[in-house]
């Protein structure tokens, strides 16, 4: 890995890490999108990981175009997402990280929103809400709330000290991207990424991320665009990526069930959210081979030795009957 020759580190309150890799069509927006917001006490830090389009290029000329403003290094080789970020971090010079991926932007206003929550109550941990940019937004998308996707189930605006609520507001939401939680830089780097992990690797560090956590607020509006597009991760799964996205559910429940001041409430949504992603895994990678729907069973084994039953009666206590139903019958049918 290199620093490249361009403006070292300097003292600020926040640090945008970037990881760049095939991303030529959509850098120079994230980058715009910080920049037209961001004051002297900002920096964006641009990683390329050795991509093989013209990312690399269009970052270095971001960087000599805007000088003491854009800080680039860069991997010799190709080291994925996971060690990106790591490098992002160890890099990072502000009080604050926010990460935020190539193919997204900060939407306007965002900046100056977390300025006044750090400036009011320097909490660990801010969470913002998020809206999906799709290249046809129809009126579908918009019935489905895309405009304002709400991370966090719980109040907002106040600072809390709960991890139970921390946690059981994450799970309900669903929404464990790394890009909707700004921390302070000591916290983010006591939850690093698995290294070699190509899918669903934030759900892997939530639970280190909780444990750094002693005071959070949850912000009620969308700081991030989150782009859709067809080159996802997911957009051609495979048995590799379901061992990752599986392992990194593996992390997150064990993780989780390590917390031991966790209530009955924050544990329960834990366990949902595995069962409930293990079998939208086991939906999305049916009928591509046995193996794939014997790997979801080994891990449900792993992780649930009692079996669902305990979740799907705290379903039904919730008054989820239907949810409890679609679980029972979407792993049965998929995972046998």
């Amino acid at each position: 890995m290199s620093d490249g020759s361009f403006p070292a580190a300097r003292a600020c309150w926040l640090s945008v890490l970037v990881p760049v890799y095939r991303a030529e069509k959509y850098l120079a927006a994230c980058a715009a999108s910080v920049l037209a917001q961001s004051d002297d006490g900002v920096e964006l830090v641009l990683l390329d990981d050795a991509s093989p389009d013209g990312s690399g290029g269009i970052a270095a000329r971001l960087c000599r175009d805007h000088p003491g403003r854009i800080r680039l290094i860069a991997h010799a080789s190709n080291a994925g997402l996971s060690a990106a970020r790591n490098t992002l971090l160890a890099h990072a010079s502000g009080d604050y990280v926010w990460h935020l991926d190539a193919d997204d932007v900060m939407l306007p206003g965002a900046i100056d929103g977390l300025r006044g929550v750090v400036e009011s109550s320097s909490p660990d941990l801010v969470l913002c809400d998020f809206s999906v940019l799709r290249e046809r937004q129809g009126i579908k998308h918009r019935l489905r709330g895309e405009r304002h996707r709400c991370s966090f189930d719980g109040r907002a605006g106040a600072v809390e000290t709960d991890r139970s609520r921390l946690v059981s507001g994450l799970m309900r939401m669903r929404c464990l991207q790394a890009w909707t939680k700004i921390g302070r830089r000591h916290v983010w780097r006591q939850a690093l990424f698995p290294h070699g992990r190509r899918l669903m690797q934030d759900v892997a560090v939530m639970p280190s991320l909780v444990a750094a956590t002693c005071t959070f607020v949850h912000v009620d509006e969308p700081w991030v665009g989150y782009r859709r597009h067809d080159e996802s991760a997911w957009s051609a799964p495979g048995e590799a990526k379901l061992c990752d996205a599986v392992d990194s559910l593996c992390d997150l429940k064990r993780g989780m069930d390590a917390l031991e001041e966790l209530d009955d409430d924050a544990a329960f949504a834990v366990d949902y959210y595995c069962l409930r992603t293990l079998g939208r895994l086991a939906r999305r990678t049916a009928g591509q081979s046995g193996r794939a729907g014997a790997i979801i069973r080994a891990m449900l084994a792993d992780l649930f030795p009692s079996g669902m039953a305990p979740t799907l009666a705290g379903c039904r206590t919730r008054g989820w009957y239907l949810r409890a139903l679609r679980l029972h019958n979407g792993l049965r049918a998929h995972c046998g």
